[in-house]
This record gives C-alpha cells, structure tokens and sequence, in this order.
C-alpha cells in the first residue's frame, strides 16, 4: 500500500468535486440574479503631466473689441510613451475675448475654440487645436484639444484646471491677470 489507500484518494477526488461545483454555483449567481457588467470602457490614458501652473491675461488679438485670452505656463511632473525623455512642458494657448459680455463666454460645457502650443522639455512641441472651458475661482474646469503635430498627433490632449485666483479675469471679466492650477493634462486614445 502506498502513501494514500484507495479510501484516501477517492475522499480527495469527492471533496475536489464537491468544491468545484460549489465555486461553480456561486460564480453562476450574477448571470442567474440577471447582472451584467454593462459599464463603456473610458478611452485609454497613455500618460501625461499631474501638476503645474498657469498664468491668464488679455492681449491684443482678434476677440471682439481687438482682445485675446493667452493661458501660458508651465506643465510638470510628465511621463508618456509620447514625451521620450521630457519631465516637462510650456503650454501656451490663446482663445478670443467677448468685451460684450465682459466674458470668455467658455464658462461650461464646451468652451471657447482655442489653439495653442506645448513647448516640451525635450526640444519637441505639440501643436494643439480645440476648446478652452474656464471656471469661476475654486471650481475644477476640462479643456479638450486635439494634437495636431508633434509628440501625440492623432489623439486627444486633455488639461483639467483649478481656478485659484482673478484679478478681474481669468478667461473671463473685466479684463486683467488670473492663476489656474494644473491638476493634470492627459494624453487620450
């Protein structure tokens, strides 16, 4: 007789049966209870930067009243398959200014149509083209922007921003300098 009697291996082979149907059963509840997993998967995100800091302020341009908004500054913290050997980016991007409202008129959902540049660490620059959306002072805002040249080109670059001060403008009002904080600027598939 071996290590194990015939007894001894048909209990174990019982016992591995009997464990496997249980799991079975308890696997099989959701699709008996009727739920699905029926969450859209969000586009992929391939990096980007989680940090910096921007600048607002008037200056001549084509907006009415011969004024443009330019959102300048620095992008950190950076890391993408996108960005080889670049830690860092200048963001500059200039939108028209509506002296009639005596605002940006891009507060919410869809913005205004801006176009700016990334000036990355590397030497390189992203050419970007799409909506700039400002916010009123301590609220959260999303900017969208297709790249169209350079580092990222055929995807989406999207820059969330928190509003931390206005000097009678940031993107908006009566004109003046405004501070947005970075909370992050994602390369988007």
């Amino acid at each position: 007789m071996g290590m194990y009697s015939h007894y001894g291996e048909r209990y174990i082979m019982r016992s591995f049966r009997v464990a496997t149907t249980v799991l079975g059963a308890i696997l099989a509840i959701p699709a008996f209870a009727g739920i699905t997993a029926t969450a859209a998967p969000a586009p992929p995100v391939v990096g980007g930067c989680y940090g910096g800091h921007l600048t607002t302020t008037n200056v001549p341009g084509s907006g009415s009243g011969g004024m443009d908004v330019n959102v300048t500054g620095g992008l950190i913290s950076c890391s993408s398959p996108q960005l080889r050997r670049a830690h860092g980016g200048m963001l500059n991007v200039t939108y028209p200014f509506n002296v009639v409202t005596g605002s940006s008129s891009g507060t919410g959902a869809g913005g205004n149509p801006a176009n700016g540049t990334v000036a990355w660490s590397n030497g390189t620059v992203s050419v970007i083209t799409g909506n700039w959306v400002t916010s009123p002072v301590g609220q959260n805002a999303v900017s969208s922007f297709g790249i169209v040249r350079g580092p990222g080109a055929g995807h989406r670059f999207v820059i969330g921003t928190r509003q931390i001060a206005n000097a009678g403008s940031v993107g908006g009002g009566s004109g003046g300098a405004g501070s947005v904080a970075v909370t992050s600027a994602l390369f988007v598939w």
